[in-house]
C-alpha cells in the first residue's frame, strides 16, 4: 500500500519486516508511514467515541461500535445496530445455529450500510477481530479487538481486548489500515490520534476486504 510495489516488494514500505519476522518480534512503523496498522488508542478512538454521544458538546464512547449501548442485532441489510456475528437465531450470514465448513460467514463492507461508527467506519463490531499496534513500538505481541463471526456479543464490546503473539492467524481475524489525515473541520474533540485514523480507516476498505476474501 506504501510503496506502491505490490509483490515485487513487501518487506520495506510503512514497516522494514526483514528480521520481525525471523524473530518473531513485529517491528514499529517507519517515520513517514502513510498506511499502517492503527495503535490500539486510534482503533479504540474511531470505533466508540462520538462527540455528541450525550448530544452536542456531551461526548462520550459507546459500548458498540455501531453507535450503541445495546448489544447489535445481526440481520445483513439496511437497520440500524446490525453486526456479523452470533446471536440466539445463529449466524449472521446463515440466520442459522447449525456449522458448515463449505458456508463463508464473511460479510463486506457494505453489508450493515447504516450501522457504522460516528466516523463512518464499518464492521469494528464484528465480522473479523482485528489486529492494531498497542503502542506502536516492537513487540512479540499484538492487540486484538472487535470480536468476529464467530463470537458473541461480549467479544464485541469495548470492554474486552486481547494481546496474543504475533504468529496467530485465522478465519476469523483481520486488520484495518489508518492514514495520516488532517482532522475535521468544527469537532475540535477530536485528538489528533483520532482524527488520523478516520479517514484511514474509510480508505483502507477494498484492503481490508481483500484480505478477508483470503480468509485471514
Amino acid at each position: 500500500m506504501q510503496n506502491g510495489q505490490g509483490s515485487g516488494s513487501t518487506e520495506t514500505g510503512a514497516y522494514t519486516l526483514v528480521g520481525g519476522q525471523t524473530s518473531g518480534v513485529a517491528p514499529a512503523k517507519n517515520a513517514g508511514a502513510t498506511f499502517y496498522i492503527p495503535t490500539e488508542n486510534e482503533w479504540y478512538k474511531a470505533a466508540y467515541y462520538s462527540p455528541v454521544k450525550g448530544g452536542p458538546g456531551s461526548p462520550g464512547y459507546y459500548t458498540y461500535a455501531t453507535q450503541s449501548d445495546t448489544a447489535p442485532g445481526n440481520n445483513i441489510g439496511s437497520g440500524t445496530n446490525q453486526a456479523n456475528y452470533i446471536t440466539g437465531a445463529g449466524y449472521s450470514v446463515t440466520q442459522s445455529g447449525i456449522f458448515s465448513s463449505a458456508q463463508n460467514y464473511l460479510t463486506n463492507v457494505d453489508a450493515f450500510p447504516n450501522s457504522a461508527s460516528f466516523y463512518g467506519t464499518f464492521d469494528q463490531s464484528g465480522n473479523v477481530t482485528q489486529w492494531n499496534d498497542l503502542d506502536g513500538t516492537p513487540g512479540s505481541s499484538r492487540g486484538q479487538r472487535g470480536g468476529s463471526w464467530g463470537s458473541f456479543a461480549y467479544s464485541m464490546s469495548s470492554s474486552v481486548s486481547g494481546m496474543p503473539p504475533t504468529f496467530v492467524e485465522g478465519n476469523y481475524l483481520g486488520f484495518r489500515l489508518a492514514s495520516p489525515v488532517s482532522g475535521p473541520a468544527g469537532v475540535p474533540e477530536i485528538d489528533a490520534a483520532g482524527a488520523r485514523l478516520v479517514a484511514g480507516l474509510i480508505v483502507c476498505g477494498l484492503a481490508l476486504l481483500e484480505r478477508r476474501r483470503h480468509g485471514r
